[in-house]
């Protein structure tokens, strides 16, 4: 037992040198504060070793001294082997220097390579919450979200979708394509392809559907080739960040990118650059509780402004602006969730002015051990007139009703169902009801 603990202090003793000489090297060319941090933390797991060393060699001293004793004429057979707690504490020592050298492996091993999560459903309904028009079984999408480790406070985030459209194609597409720094808690500046913030689905619900509570997002808030009316991708520079304050904290992001563009009734975020130089830009602001009386709510707003064409002959502009308000409630065993949005958009080409429209939704589910069964409205009224909205596939008002029961059948999948009964109120005059179910996982 003594010369396996020998070869412990030893590997440790070898193990955290070399640990920790490529950090100072590394430390000393990014600034001496860094090294200092370094070498006390070097000094501090050498005291631990030399104290752990001193402690076996007095064991061993002890244990050699009862071995002698045993095999003494006089010894009597009390002393004729070590007793109960001295062995106690040599296995004691072994099991320390054990733990530490694991403890120093997984530290010495920062870079695991790329880490890969991603998502995965399929849905059975007599329509397919994705596409209306279609029924039967399909499978949505296939995600997956990577997170490249690019060290120091480099920063990275891809999110690489298989998805299957109305039609059964299968497409592939960088949904979110991030490399960012944080200069801090407070600020983070990313650049490329992201979600755009606003509200709370678009940013925290993302292409995983399993994530929601829900079967799906409201109508108007899914991504563009979903039938969503908002711009719900940005290719550009976002900055984010929190701030603690009070109870709990400050959080915000700003933003810019390309403006995007109608092309055959979809919403297209520029991802190869923008062809008229006209951006997009905007911010979101709100307030989360950590603690206190208010502990789970956030409350936020957000605004945009943009200039957005179309492939139409003439071809026409709006200026969409964007005003909303959110709010989330998420403890133990409530999500309640809300949103609200006023569009006011002007016609830049033509002579009608400005169009006013309005969206909102409101979701309560109840967490029971396994089970969550939840609520959900949602509205949309938009004006007909406006071309923004006259020339999207899925422009139409209309307003929704929907009762759901999420199971997680273990902590990666999930099993959902949902009816619902959907009014088209303008564009298209008529409803349906909806009867789905979802199995959804993560990995």
């Amino acid at each position: 037992m003594s010369k396996l603990i020998q070869r412990n202090v030893r590997a440790l003793c070898l193990g955290a040198l070399l640990a920790t000489a490529p950090a100072l090297s590394y430390a000393d060319d990014v600034n001496s504060d860094a090294v200092k941090q370094l070498q006390m933390k070097l000094d501090q797991s050498l005291k631990m070793i030399d104290a752990l060393a001193n402690r076996v060699r007095e064991l061993e001293s002890k244990q050699t001294s009862v071995t002698s004793a045993a095999t003494a004429p006089t010894a009597s057979s009390a002393q004729s082997v070590p007793s109960a707690d001295e062995v106690s504490r040599l296995q004691a020592v072994e099991q320390k220097v054990s733990q530490i050298e694991v403890a120093n492996a997984s530290h010495t091993s920062d870079d695991t390579g790329l880490p890969i999560h991603g998502f995965a459903d399929v849905n059975i309904g007599n329509h397919n919450p994705f596409h209306p028009y279609e029924k039967g079984a399909s499978l949505n999408n296939f995600d997956m979200y990577l997170t490249p480790k690019l060290g120091g406070k480099w920063l990275a985030l891809f999110e690489l979708d298989f998805e299957v459209d109305g039609e059964g194609s299968v497409g592939v597409d960088i949904e979110r394509g991030q490399i960012g720094y944080q200069f801090s808690d407070a600020a983070t500046l990313w650049v490329g392809r992201f979600h755009t913030p606003y509200g709370y689905v678009n940013t925290a619900l993302h292409h995983g559907v399993w994530l929601n509570d829900a079967l799906r997002r409201p109508s108007f808030l899914m991504f563009e080739d979903q039938g969503g009316v908002m711009p719900a991708h940005t290719v550009g520079a976002l900055l984010s960040g929190g701030v603690r304050a009070g109870d709990g904290k400050v959080l915000y992001d700003a933003f810019v990118g390309n403006g995007q563009k109608l092309i055959g009734g979809i919403l297209d975020m520029r991802v190869g650059g923008s062809d008229s130089g006209r951006a997009i830009y905007g911010g979101r602001a709100g307030y989360q509780w950590t603690s206190g009386f208010a502990e789970g709510l956030t409350l936020g707003a957000s605004a945009l402004d943009t200039h957005i064409d179309d492939d139409q002959n003439p071809q026409s502009m709006t200026e969409v602006r964007i005003g909303g308000v959110y709010g989330v409630y998420d403890t133990d065993n409530w999500e309640v969730l809300a949103e609200g949005y006023i569009f006011s958009n002007l016609d830049v080409t033509g002579s009608s002015g400005t169009h006013r429209s309005n969206a909102y939704f409101a979701q309560a589910g109840y967490r029971l051990p396994g089970l969550i069964p939840y609520v959900r409205y949602e509205h949309a009224r938009l004006d007909q007139t406006d071309q923004y909205f006259a020339q999207m596939l899925n422009g139409g008002s209309y307003h929704r009703s929907a009762v759901g029961l999420r199971h997680d059948i273990n902590p990666k999948i999930a099993l959902k169902f949902e009816v619902a009964q959907t009014h088209y109120t303008d564009r298209v005059v008529g409803q349906f009801n909806e009867f789905l179910s979802q199995l959804a996982i993560r990995f």
